[in-house]
């Protein structure tokens, strides 16, 4: 069998495991998660460029985040822009800081520390990093390793909140 329909399958059965879990985002984590390890004890490498799957995956990501878009406060944007902008330029001048120290802790160009410590989605920072020739795979693992971080820890910490 092909590794690639092996990995497919493992992302395909992690992510069914992690939605059936009930856990937040469940089905992206469990996906994640076992689809890594199948590829990390394959000892599988950084695929090719595929064109069109990366084409169908953004088109996808553009779909969810559009079916789930509310425009009925769109009277309000106004009032919260200038903060929306104050966080945005807050959060680039510490990624900037961020990255910095890590390519020195972790003795890896700056280039490559600054797409592992810029928040956002896998696809657009995979392939920008691959465009602009960081080091892709450090950038996802420092990116995926967030993601799930992220997933794990803000449910549990809103439940918290809530109770409490």
């Amino acid at each position: 069998m092909d590794p690639n329909y092996l990995v497919f399958f493992a992302v395909i059965g992690g992510s069914a495991i992690g939605y059936k879990s009930g856990f937040p985002a469940g089905a992206l984590v469990g996906g994640l998660i076992v689809g890594l390890v199948v590829k990390a004890v394959m000892h599988m490498g950084l695929d090719e460029k595929t064109e069109w799957l990366s084409w169908i995956s953004q088109a996808l990501v553009a779909y969810v985040l559009v079916r789930g878009s509310d425009f009925s406060s769109i009277s309000q944007l106004p009032r919260y822009l200038p903060a929306a902008m104050a966080y945005s330029f807050s959060l680039l001048a510490f990624t900037l800081g961020l990255a910095w120290i890590f390519s020195k802790i972790c003795k890896m160009d700056y280039l490559t520390s600054l797409f592992a410590t810029t928040p956002g989605g896998l696809t657009g920072i995979a392939i920008v990093a691959v465009d602009i020739g960081a080091d892709p795979t450090i950038s996802i693992l420092f990116n995926i390793c967030r993601i799930v971080t992220i997933l794990v820890v803000v449910p549990i910490i809103a439940n918290i909140i809530v109770r409490y």
